[in-house]
């Protein structure tokens, strides 16, 4: 096997695996909604204009730390360093055009800015020009 391919299986087994894990967080939030909605007072079958009580929301800066796999409270620096690294890993341009395994990378990458946008939104702006030695 030569080397551009088995890189290339590397990069492809790295996206399926990443995109599995993703998986699994959807179906979590997925599972819970739907508890949710049987815990509500008319149950699955209620009235679409009932709202189901929150037993335990959706946070969305939770979820976004679960993918890109940096714990709560974890520095900018950590959360900038798994986004890029994850970014450079997952890119769809690595991957023939219309094969399976670009759609996932395309996928996997729009998850990835996603999480990374919602934990970065918390940062002030001077903290990250600061961290990127940007200057104005």
């Amino acid at each position: 096997m030569g080397s551009s391919r088995r890189a290339y299986d590397l990069l492809r087994g790295y996206v399926n695996h990443h995109m599995d894990r993703i998986r699994d967080l959807d179906s979590d939030a997925a599972a819970r909604e739907e508890l949710n909605a049987s815990l509500s007072p008319g149950g699955v079958d209620a009235a679409p204009t009932t709202q189901a009580p929150s037993a335990e929301p959706i946070n969305q800066q939770e979820i976004a730390r679960k993918i890109l796999g940096v714990p709560e409270g974890a520095p900018f620096t950590d959360v900038r360093r798994a986004y890029e690294r994850l970014s450079k890993r997952s890119d769809p341009a690595k991957f023939v055009v219309g094969t399976e395994e670009r759609r996932l990378s395309e996928e996997l990458h729009a998850r990835i800015e996603t999480a990374y946008r919602i934990l970065s939104a918390e940062v002030p702006a001077v903290e990250k020009r600061f961290n990127n030695l940007e200057i104005d």
